[in-house]
């Protein structure tokens, strides 16, 4: 198995004049955006958009950061798209609250719902033999996902394999949740085995602002001063 390859940079702010280079810098070092898309590619940015909450709660991927990326995907001759599956609300109500819905308008991105989905098979005596994953995903030439660095009641920690847990539409995320219960570790293992149907092509941590406590939605933001790329 190939050593995951990390690379980080400080980033103070969430101004764009921060968070751009930041970004760019943190890709750049495993090779630039041009290594990861063909001119053509669809690429579906995947932010965690948990729920409605504003950009300073820290629950949600920062609009700069999903800025930012949108430019490099294009930059790169790629066709950038941003999705998710939030837990409560609307993808609409959530960007919107999250400050994302008005950086795709601003940027002209396509806001994709999760709503519709594909059955797909799991890992051979794995957790799960088929689950649902949304279409959107699955099409996609490259997932580029990004999330929040925070912490997890269920996982301590929520980072790039937790967050395409989103990937699953809706009320199916629930039934996982109810399934495992309060195992952690089938919990974790399901996870693993969906990033390894999932496989995003790139990871961009937004770790400016994480969260500390009562993670993934009721801690407190904790300034952290980082950006993460990760394969």
């Amino acid at each position: 198995m190939a050593k995951a390859k990390v690379s980080i940079v400080r980033c103070l702010d969430y101004s764009d004049q921060s968070v751009l280079p930041a970004v760019r810098g943190a890709v750049d070092l495993l090779g630039g955006m041009d290594a990861f898309i063909k001119r053509g590619d669809r690429v579906l940015l995947k932010p965690n958009l948990l729920v409605a909450r504003a950009p300073e709660k820290a629950v949600t991927t920062h609009p700069t950061v999903v800025k930012a990326v949108i430019q490099l995907v294009r930059d790169a001759g790629g066709i950038p798209m941003v999705g998710d599956s939030p837990s409560i609300g609307s993808l609409v109500k959530v960007a919107s609250k999250a400050g994302i819905y008005d950086v795709a308008r601003e940027m002209n991105c396509r806001l994709v719902d999760f709503g519709d989905a594909v059955q797909v098979r799991g890992a051979h005596q794995g957790i799960f033999t088929k689950t649902e994953v949304a279409r959107a995903v699955m099409d996609s030439d490259l997932v580029i996902n990004l999330p929040k660095l925070k912490t997890h009641g269920m996982t301590t920690m929520t980072l790039s394999v937790k967050n395409v847990f989103g990937c699953i539409p809706g009320t199916k995320k629930i039934q996982w949740h109810l399934r495992a219960g309060v195992n952690r570790h089938f919990f974790a293992q399901m996870l693993v085995e969906l990033y390894g149907i999932i496989r995003p092509g790139l990871n961009v941590v937004d770790a400016v602002v994480g969260m500390e406590g009562e993670g993934p939605n009721a801690g407190n933001p904790r300034k952290i001063g980082l950006i993460f790329a990760m394969v």
